[in-house]
């Protein structure tokens, strides 16, 4: 498989200054990216923001989507946050399709490290809105 990129994406576009520029990867049925955290995107001091965790699940989530072909929105997404990832901290972020339908694909995604630390789990639904 092959990562669909838009220039401009926060995530994975790299004509975007202000963005992360991740790459991704595909095993079997799962996306991936690493993600070395930076104190740019800090919350609290030495410790990543949130809303930056969400935004890697909900990439990830999507890369697998976009691999079938498909373009789809989130609908809904659940984060739970297991442990503060702190600054300088190397991860993995990987995410499969659970279940797809008609016009709907529920997902999950996972933040850990290379020990298998997990710092922040989710699950979505994304609604399907065209096709590639």
């Amino acid at each position: 498989m092959q990562e669909m990129k838009y220039s401009k994406c926060f995530v994975c576009g790299h004509d975007n200054p202000s963005g992360l520029k991740l790459d991704f990867g595909f095993e079997g049925e799962s996306a991936y990216t690493w993600f070395s955290s930076l104190a740019t995107f800090e919350g609290y001091q030495g410790v990543i923001h949130g809303g930056i965790i969400a935004t890697l699940l909900d990439e990830v989530m999507a890369k697998i989507i976009l691999s079938k072909k498909l373009v789809a929105v989130t609908a809904d997404m659940n984060v739970r946050y297991r442990k503060s990832l702190l600054t300088g901290t190397k991860v993995k972020v990987s995410g499969e399709i659970t279940m797809q339908k008609t016009r709907t694909i529920h997902t999950k995604a996972v933040v850990q490290d290379e020990n298998g630390t997990v710092y922040a789990e989710s699950t979505a639904v994304y609604i399907v809105v065209g096709k590639l």
